[in-house]
C-alpha cells in the first residue's frame, strides 16, 4: 500500500536488511516481553518477530501506518498494537525490553520517560542521532547524561550511516543499549527536582558551583570551585541533594 510520509513525525525509514538483523541479534533471548516505539513499515518489526517474543507490542502514532500494520500482522495473536503518541501513552505493563529507531526530533523526550517511569524495563536498544548518542556517552557530564546514567548504563553497539534510510537524512545514527542499575541513583520523588536543579546548572556551565549555588548554606565536602561538567556523577547528586535538605 503506498505511504505519504508525513514531516511532523521525523519519518526515516531504515531500509538496510544488514542493520536491521544487527540492531535484532541484539535481542539476547526468547520469550521476552518487548514494546517497540514508531515501528513504522514494520521492517524491524519483522526481525524482532524472529527472536521469539511472548509478546510485541507496537505503538505507532501514524493512523495509516497503523492500517498497513494491522493487515500485515492480522494473523500473529502475539502482536498487540496500539495507534498512540508514545510520549503521551500511558505505560501500564512491564516490558523487559524496549526497543526503536527513534525520530529524532522527540528521542531526548523519549529517552528521558523510559528512564524515569515506574515500569523501566531491563533493557532498552534505541538507535539516535550520532551526535545526540555521544552525549549519552560522553564521559564528562552534560544535561542528558546527568539524568540518564542514574538509571541505566549505556554503551554503543554500531553506527548506522544515513544512506541505509528512505528518504535519506541529513547524519548518521547510532545504535546504543541501555541495561538498568541494579540500584538506581535517584529515588522516584527526586527526580523531578533533580531535573530541574542540573538544568539550571549546566544552563550556566561556565559559571563555578560556587557561584551558581550561592544562595544554598552548603555543607558538603565537594569542591565548589569547580564546574558542574567536571563533577562525577555522584559528586553531583550529593550537591543536589545537600541542597534539598
Amino acid at each position: 500500500m503506498p505511504f505519504v510520509l508525513k514531516k511532523r513525525y521525523g519519518q526515516n525509514f531504515l531500509i538496510d536488511q544488514n542493520i536491521l538483523l544487527k540492531i535484532s541479534n541484539l535481542i539476547n533471548s526468547e520469550n521476552l516481553n518487548i514494546l517497540e516505539i514508531g515501528p513504522g513499515d514494520g521492517k524491524l518489526t519483522d526481525k524482532i518477530i524472529l527472536k521469539k517474543p511472548s509478546m510485541l507490542t507496537l505503538v505507532e502514532i501514524d493512523k495509516d501506518l497503523i492500517k498497513n500494520l494491522k493487515n500485515k500482522y492480522s494473523t500473529n495473536k502475539k502482536i498487540n498494537l496500539i495507534n498512540a503518541d508514545f510520549l503521551k501513552y500511558e505505560i501500564k505493563n512491564q516490558y523487559e525490553l524496549i526497543i526503536s529507531n527513534l525520530p529524532y526530533n522527540i528521542s531526548s523526550q523519549i529517552l528521558v520517560k523510559l528512564s524515569t517511569m515506574t515500569l523501566s524495563p531491563d533493557t532498552l536498544i534505541l538507535m539516535f542521532q550520532k551526535e545526540f548518542a555521544q552525549r549519552l556517552l560522553d564521559k564528562k557530564l552534560n544535561s542528558i547524561n546527568s539524568l540518564i546514567k542514574c538509571f541505566y548504563s549505556i554503551e554503543l553497539n554500531f553506527n548506522v550511516s544515513k544512506n541505509c534510510y528512505r528518504p535519506i537524512p541529513k547524519v548518521d545514527s547510532s545504535v546504543l543499549t541501555f541495561r538498568k542499575l541494579k540500584k538506581k541513583l535517584l529515588n522516584f520523588e527526586e527526580i523531578n527536582k533533580y531535573i530541574t536543579f542540573k538544568r539550571n546548572l549546566f544552563s550556566h556551565k561556565r559559571k563555578s558551583l560556587k557561584n551558581l549555588l550561592k544562595k544554598y548554606n552548603l555543607n558538603c565536602k565537594n569542591d565548589l570551585n569547580l564546574r558542574v561538567e567536571d563533577l562525577k556523577l555522584d559528586e553531583l547528586i550529593s550537591i543536589f541533594r545537600a541542597t534539598s535538605s
